[in-house]
């Protein structure tokens, strides 16, 4: 609570709702509409809740807090499909901006955590080499979620609202995953994210941008 507390009296971020239970929070997702969830790395299940809160809000970035930050404590995480991380040894006064560039891509991380995702990322080029790499083309987080969208029906437009991005940066995105996909049109992405995108704990609670929510 003390954490909720604390970011409550941020000018930037706006607590939208607390919750213990993970089918109350999923039920809440789509009337909040967060731009940030919160997810407590002691509660049990928690990894395996990710997958399910992106069902529902594919365009939400989860972060996981109070994690102790291991190579491969913070790689399982990301795994699971968070956007980024808060250490334990975060004091209450630096969570905010660490929200704030987690939202704007980035991730201060200790040197451990960074040599341990380059030993991930090589040991899976590795393990990719020799068979059909084009089956798994380097698109990054965001640009999945871009394909999710279109795949959803959204326009350009509509798909920088829901990531809270500009348009000519959702331009890019767009352009970027249709280059690496080797492919022309949207339609050709949602094939290809339908064919491939098969190949959980409670939730403490979430939080949006007032700045974003200000311009919609």
């Amino acid at each position: 609570m003390s954490l909720a507390k604390a970011l409550g009296r941020e000018d930037i971020l706006s607590i939208l709702g607390l919750s213990a239970d993970i089918e109350d929070a999923l039920a809440r997702l789509t009337e909040l509409r967060p731009d940030i969830i919160l997810l407590d790395a002691s509660l049990s299940g928690g990894r395996r809740s990710v997958s399910r809160i992106l069902d529902v809000a594919p365009q939400v970035r989860i972060v996981v807090f109070a994690v102790a930050e291991t190579a491969d404590n913070i790689i399982a995480w990301a795994e699971a499909g968070v956007a980024g991380y808060i250490p334990k040894t975060t004091t209450l006064a630096d969570v905010a901006p660490l929200l704030l560039a987690i939202m704007a891509d980035e991730q201060p991380c200790s040197a451990r955590v960074a040599a341990g995702l380059l030993r991930r990322i090589r040991s899976t080029r590795n393990f990719i080499r020799g068979s059909d790499a084009k089956l798994f083309p380097a698109l990054t987080v965001r640009e999945m979620q871009v394909t999710e969208l279109i795949c959803a029906g959204l326009s350009n437009k509509e798909i920088a609202r829901r990531l809270g991005i500009g348009l000519g940066t959702t331009k890019s995105h767009v352009h970027n995953l249709l280059g690496k996909l080797e492919i022309q049109r949207r339609s050709q992405a949602c094939l290809w994210f339908r064919e491939h995108q098969g190949s959980p704990g409670p939730l403490w609670f979430t939080a949006t941008l007032k700045a974003d929510r200000s311009s919609v």
